[in-house]
């Protein structure tokens, strides 16, 4: 961080103008699922609306309500201004007490700002990013009067109040690219509009075979095979490329688990939400090994056969709620094949139709990636702008 060389201006180490108070850490019984208080854990402070509840009476400090500051400081991480209600926050949450050197909106725009440096810091490969207290205690903080502070926190609020409203208008249109998709899809595969299609159970058409439990010992960073994983999955479907994150094998493995192109994959863990029974088709011959985590999907014998057309039946939202429905696993969410097998496609013994709705549907799809590539790109811009005016405000430079 340069050094303050504004008028007024003075850096202090953040342990001076505030204090972090840690939350509790609680047991598995303790988690219910009712009771008086909600448990406010790091997945709640930003995704996730599972929520647990505890019965216990705490000390008042380890409550939060409505107009405090918080900090997520382990894995997912970074400030928020709870507006939630009577809670109790867990132990990788803090609440911060801002003295009266500082003021409460001030050290959530730093706070906001200083989160982008601390990511990079841990580095850009970094999975599980976390601050402990005394680190945090010891971050520099750029400290004006307390005056410049509430000018500073006015134009940004200001600022950032049509950049969120940008975003949000963004972040809408890239939802809405992705439903015309689906219901399209829907639509276009609904066998009772259909003339000879019908609902078939999987267990009457395909066979689906475990994959290989590959040693850890001796997975590497580099190869000739790379490892699939549920990570190789986007959550709509289709192979995701993990760049520098892929994992290759070295060791001696079975010849009927290297994968050839055109193979159809599906993934029976879900390691993020929606990547259960997302499918991939393998996009390279000999390259890649199959893993235990996976189902590698084949026709039966004289079963009319279209990868590309399996690939999208799979992302039917009738298909992947069964699979949803009945599951195992409540922290990590499996299926098996005969779970997956029980379920039900729409489906033509012609498979000239067959690959008629594959190719309408791929081409399709690929326009609203192409949309959704667009939007990101505009999400990321406006988020650019947004560090790039936190960045001024706290060199001092924000007019």
């Amino acid at each position: 961080m340069k050094d303050v060389a504004k008028v007024g201006w003075e850096t202090r180490q953040l342990g001076e103008v505030c204090k972090l108070v840690n939350g509790r850490a609680y047991k598995k019984p303790e988690l219910l699922d009712n009771g008086p208080y909600p448990v406010l854990r790091v997945g709640n402070f930003f995704t996730n609306n599972h929520w647990y509840y505890s019965d216990l009476e705490l000390d008042a400090d380890k409550y939060c309500d409505d107009g405090d500051l918080l900090y997520a400081w382990s894995a997912s991480f970074g400030p928020r201004i709870w507006q939630g209600g009577k809670v109790i926050y867990h132990y990788h949450i803090w609440k911060v007490l801002p003295t009266d050197r500082v003021d409460r909106d001030f050290l959530y725009y730093f706070f906001d700002w200083d989160k982008e440096l601390i990511k990079k810091e841990q580095g850009a490969g970094a999975t599980m990013i976390h601050v402990s207290k005394g680190s945090m205690e010891a971050r520099a903080i750029p400290l004006p009067p307390l005056e410049e502070q509430q000018r500073i926190v006015a134009v940004l609020d200001e600022a950032f109040e049509g950049l969120d409203r940008a975003r949000a208008h963004t972040e809408a249109n890239l939802q809405n690219a992705r439903e015309l998709f689906e219901n399209y899809r829907e639509s276009i595969l609904d066998a009772s509009r259909k003339h000879g299609w019908s609902l078939r159970k999987l267990d009457d058409l395909v066979k689906i075979k475990h994959g290989f439990a590959f040693k850890s010992a001796f997975f590497v960073d580099q190869g000739q095979y790379a490892v699939l994983t549920p990570g190789n999955y986007h959550e709509t479907g289709g192979f995701r490329d993990r760049g520098g994150k892929q994992r290759y094998y070295s060791g001696e493995f079975p010849s009927e688990f290297l994968l050839r192109k055109g193979d159809l994959l599906m993934a029976m863990t879900e390691q993020a939400p929606g990547l259960l029974g997302s499918c991939m088709i393998v996009p390279e011959n000999e390259s890649y090994l199959h893993n235990q985590r996976l189902g590698l999907i084949t026709p039966k014998d004289a079963v009319v056969w279209s990868a590309e057309y399996f690939l999208q039946a799979f992302n039917l939202k009738a298909f992947r709620k069964g699979l949803s429905d009945t599951c195992s696993g409540a922290t990590v969410r499996h299926t098996s094949p005969k779970r997956i097998l029980a379920e039900a496609i729409p489906y033509s013994d012609n498979k000239a139709e067959l690959e008629a709705a594959a190719s309408d549907l791929a081409e399709r799809e690929q326009d609203c990636r192409n949309l959704e590539k667009a939007y990101h790109e505009k999400i990321q811009d406006l988020d650019d702008l947004r560090q790039s005016l936190l960045q001024k405000a706290f060199a001092g430079e924000l007019t």
